[in-house]
Parts: C-alpha cells; sequence; structure tokens
C-alpha cells in the first residue's frame, strides 16, 4: 500500500514566510502609528477650538476675557495671581457646570470643600498627544497654557530680564487679568489666547510661593489653602508634597497661565543654540544637563511644549486653531503673544 504524504513547509520557508511578515509589520507600523496621531492632533484641535469658543462665551457675559491666572510677570512686587485659573473661569462653558457648581470660589482650590472637584479629569482641558504623568494626589491636570505676557525683545528676540525684577520689554497678553476683547488692538486674529504646554514631568512646582500674600491680587493668601497639597521648589525637589508653591500642572492652578519666554540658558553668548520657543530643549526625554525639565522654563516647564511632531498647536482671539512650527522666528512668537504691539502678524 502507498502511503502519500501532504506536502508541508520547510523549516527555511517557514522562516521565510515569518520574516516577510516582520518586514511587512515594520513597513506598516509608521503609517498606522501617523494616522493614530493625525486622529490625536485633531482631537486636541478641538479641544482648543471649544476653549475659545467658551472664552468668547465667558466675555460675551463679564464684557471681559476670563483671566490668564497670573500677572505679567511675577517677580518682585509685581508677582501677582488672581482668585482663579482660567479653566476654572470657563468650566460652565465647557458642559461642566457642575464642577464649577461643586466649587467654592472664595476659597482656595486645596481647601477641603474644594478638592473633590479640583481632582476632575476634564477631557476638553488635555490633549490626547501629550504623555504628561498623573498629579500624585490626583489633581485633574491640563495640557493647555494660557498665554499671561511675553517678555522677548523686540529686537534680540531673547528673554528680557534685567535685574529686580524689572521688566524692559514685559508686555500683557490678551487675557492678562480679565481684560476686555478692546484690548486686542493688533486684531484678535493675530493673537494668541492659549497655547500648548503639555508632556510635563512628574508635578512641575511653579517658581513662585503662595504662601506670601503679596504674590496674589487680593494681597493676603487664599483662605482655606492646604499646603500639605501643594509642592516643593521646583527644580530642587521636584514632587515633593508638603511646600507652599503652585503646581501649573493642574487646571485648578492659575499659575497654569505663564508667560512666553523661551529657555533660560538662552542668551547671547549660546544664541542660536538654544534658540527654539517652542519645544525648547526637547531632547532627550527630561532635557538636557544644561536645561532639565525640572527647571523653570525648561522643555514644557511653563513653555509652549507638545506630543506632536514639529511644534504646538495654539487658539487665537477669533476661535481658529493653527499649527505653529517649532522652528518659527521667535520675533513671531513675541508678536503672536504680545496684542498690542502695533505689528499685527498671521501664523505662518
Amino acid at each position: 500500500v502507498r502511503v502519500s504524504r501532504r506536502p508541508g513547509f520547510t523549516l527555511i520557508e517557514l522562516l521565510v514566510v515569518i520574516a516577510i511578515i516582520a518586514i511587512l509589520v515594520a513597513l506598516l507600523l509608521p503609517a498606522v502609528q501617523q494616522v493614530r496621531e493625525a486622529a490625536r492632533k485633531s482631537q486636541c484641535q478641538d479641544h482648543l477650538h471649544n476653549l475659545g469658543i467658551a472664552a468668547h462665551n465667558y466675555e460675551s457675559s463679564y464684557k471681559r476675557w476670563p483671566s490668564s491666572g497670573e500677572s505679567t510677570d511675577e517677580r518682585a512686587a509685581r508677582r501677582k495671581f488672581f482668585p482663579i485659573s482660567f479653566f476654572t473661569a470657563v468650566l460652565p462653558y465647557n458642559e461642566q457646570k457642575p464642577v464649577y457648581d461643586a466649587m467654592n470660589l472664595n476659597l482656595h482650590y486645596t481647601a477641603a470643600t474644594n478638592v473633590a472637584a479640583a481632582r476632575s479629569q476634564i477631557d476638553v482641558f488635555q490633549c490626547p498627544s501629550s504623555t504628561q504623568e498623573v498629579d500624585s494626589l490626583g489633581y485633574g491636570v491640563t495640557d493647555y497654557m494660557p498665554v499671561a505676557y511675553t517678555d522677548l525683545h523686540p529686537v534680540s528676540g531673547l528673554r528680557d530680564k534685567s535685574s529686580g525684577g524689572v521688566l524692559n520689554s514685559d508686555r500683557a497678553g490678551a487675557l492678562g487679568f480679565a481684560r476686555p476683547i478692546a484690548h486686542c488692538t493688533d486684531g484678535t486674529s493675530n493673537t494668541i489666547l492659549l497655547i500648548e504646554d503639555g508632556m510635563k514631568p512628574t508635578q512641575i512646582a511653579g517658581n513662585y510661593d503662595y504662601s506670601v500674600a503679596a504674590n496674589h491680587l487680593s494681597g493676603i493668601v487664599p483662605l482655606g489653602m492646604d499646603t500639605t497639597q501643594l509642592y516643593s521648589t521646583a527644580g530642587t525637589i521636584p514632587g515633593t508634597l508638603g511646600g507652599t508653591i503652585s503646581a501649573p500642572n493642574r487646571w485648578a492652578d492659575p499659575d497654569n497661565g505663564n508667560g512666553v519666554s523661551g529657555a533660560p540658558s538662552a542668551h547671547p553668548s549660546t544664541f542660536p543654540n538654544d534658540s527654539k520657543i517652542i519645544n525648547n530643549n526637547g531632547a532627550p526625554k527630561g532635557g538636557p544637563a544644561a536645561c532639565p525639565w525640572t527647571s523653570n522654563n525648561c522643555g514644557p516647564n511653563d513653555e509652549p511644549f507638545s506630543g506632536h511632531p514639529g511644534g504646538v498647536q495654539c487658539v487665537l482671539g477669533d476661535g481658529k486653531v493653527p499649527f505653529l512650527s517649532e522652528n518659527v522666528d521667535r520675533h513671531i512668537v513675541r508678536k503672536l503673544c504680545n496684542p498690542q504691539d502695533g505689528e499685527p502678524v498671521a501664523v505662518p
């Protein structure tokens, strides 16, 4: 009796097939990742657009923009914080009125009665492309930064902070301390309201002490502030609890509004080696030794930064959401952040 054998794969043939499949996967994976990032970027754009609409709805109700959360600059006698953040103010205009109603705005967001609401994770305040780490105490975070001011010099384009806290080129942004829309004399379509500031490492702490009464617009420390819910000095002991420093990773913290300044190491002796305003010191992750992300204004620490390749998204005063290249000229950034420089420019 003849026994017939069914033909099968040899080991070599099997290895060849596996190799072909691996090559196809390697070729297709980047395309799949690009499609996913495009979807995340589009959702991020929608979030910024919704925040722009919320800002306009707030302005229609109160005849002024919601505050950026901090003053034009927080140094020396001029460092002031608004009682509530931009994001807290626009909660009712982003279908989050129950969260807003649960907060006592006469008390600091860390007050016992406000903690539960301030720990709400709100999608529209976050960008899906960001890998910002969660807050260790569970507070809701944001990947967007209300533009409070810019202190880029109109000639050099570099940070212009002189000694003693006197700023030569400091200019308030469109939001500022609840400014009217008429403040945007360069036109709302030429002025940035909010810009991405995502990818923050664990618990970036602000530079300014909430326990100092002079740091607050009211001249008093906010009632109900629980210092055990705050962090230590930025860059010294990041993520350590029990300090009195602000926590700009949280949407309820007024210090998430910031100035656009560029990296602190960007100065004439190194320029243009450290010249990016957008995504400054982005590599390696965590920043280089000279400008680690735990230091103020390095990487995503109070500066425009995102998880999108090549730049960030922002929302303008007219509600449009353009993409701003990380290679854009720093003077263009300065003009877009300054609503009254008399030099209106469009996003390139």
